[in-house]
């Protein structure tokens, strides 16, 4: 299934540069990171304690068919890490999760100003990723680590209708994007003593209050 979608998505993308010629296509990318750490103090002693952090990473292709209207695809990678404990002798254990996403998406854009325009966009994104969760080996090996992998699948379909583009000039613009409503489903599969355990949550949200998404835009 990964394979055949990644297939799809080279067959999409080199049909698409075919058939674009007239010059109305753009990319998108999108970087975040965050990482974070704490140090608890005691009297005069302090310690440092291991946080987490998170990376993401998108690009995005679209080909405007009309005036006002642009499709196109993204691929997406996001992982994070995050702290769980300390083992008796001192060895530091975390959970860690990434994701590989394909996105495709339409996006209508209203002129506001010469340089400010209103790009309110529909996407899909299908994801396929992992979760490692690393354990002691409790109660007869404190110290040694254990590892055990989930797999992870999600489907989403959602707008983004606060979402924003300004230009610098005519190759170069500044994207802005606020809140996200969509519908998710979030499917997690383990094998846990030889046998398969599946869960799927199927959830309905309206981010807000989420925070802002910037990226930067290149007219090709």
């Amino acid at each position: 299934m990964k394979k055949n979608l990644i297939i799809l998505v080279a067959v999409l993308l080199t049909s698409t540069f075919a058939f674009a010629q007239s010059g109305n296509m753009f990319v998108t990318g999108h970087l975040g990171f965050n990482t974070n750490s704490s140090t608890n103090s005691i009297g005069s002693t302090s310690v440092d304690v291991p946080g987490g952090n998170s990376f993401d990473i998108m690009a995005e292709f679209h080909y405007k068919i009309t005036k006002n209207i642009a499709v196109g695809l993204g691929l997406d990678y996001e992982s994070s890490t995050s702290y769980v404990n300390t083992t008796p002798n001192g060895t530091d254990y975390f959970d860690s999760e990434s994701m590989f996403s394909i996105v495709p998406s339409v996006i209508y854009g209203i002129k506001i100003t010469d340089n400010f325009k209103y790009i309110p966009r529909l996407y899909v994104a299908i994801g396929f990723g992992s979760r490692d969760e690393e354990q002691p080996d409790l109660p007869l090996n404190p110290n040694t680590i254990e590892t055990f992998t989930t797999d992870l699948s999600s489907f989403s379909i959602g707008v983004k209708p606060l979402s924003f583009e300004y230009g610098i000039n005519d190759r170069f613009a500044i994207t802005m994007s606020f809140g996200d409503l969509y519908y998710r489903t979030y499917t997690e599969k383990a094998t846990i003593a030889n046998t398969e355990v599946k869960s799927t949550d199927k959830s309905f949200n309206l981010n807000a209050n989420y925070g802002a998404s910037f990226g930067i835009r290149i007219y090709l």
